[in-house]
């Protein structure tokens, strides 16, 4: 029985080992991707890259629908739909100002600063039928809303 563990340890620490070597560290990066799991703001954030496959099963990025408010607050902002959506790269979830548990979407407000400005974009979450992402509104540095329809 001792000696079975102690090869199985050993070819534990050998595959270790091999999957630490190379320019791709993967074994770095599944042990990130595994701790990632527990953040919740990425885990939402994930959600709301809007990725669907092809017929080859190749990942295939979608930009997210704007709604007519936040394309009149672009306008405003004098920004483009990139800028807005930077706010996804290690943006913070407000789950105060979000509801997660809508029917049948949920609305999460993600908050990050982007060119010097704090932005507040609410996204809507859709999974029935095809998943669906939609930029709903925003606000910059905390000002009241514009384009109020």
């Amino acid at each position: 029985m001792l000696k079975r563990l102690i090869f199985f340890g050993f070819g534990a620490l050998i595959s270790i080992i091999f999957l630490s070597m190379g320019p791709e560290n993967r074994l770095k990066n599944t042990f990130y991707a595994y701790l990632d799991y527990f953040d919740m703001d990425k885990r939402v954030i994930s959600h709301l890259y809007s990725n669907t496959t092809d017929e080859d099963g190749n990942v295939v990025s979608i930009d997210p629908d704007f709604s007519t408010k936040a394309e009149c607050q672009l306008v405003y902002y004098n920004l483009t739909k990139d800028d807005l959506l930077s706010v996804l790269e290690d943006g913070e979830v407000n789950f105060d100002l979000s509801d997660e548990d809508g029917e049948p979407c949920q609305y999460f407000v993600i908050e990050n600063s982007v060119n010097g400005n704090a932005l507040a974009v609410t996204f809507e979450l859709c999974y029935y039928n095809d998943k669906s992402v939609k930029v709903m509104s925003f606000t910059s540095n905390n000002e009241e809303e514009v384009c109020n329809f």
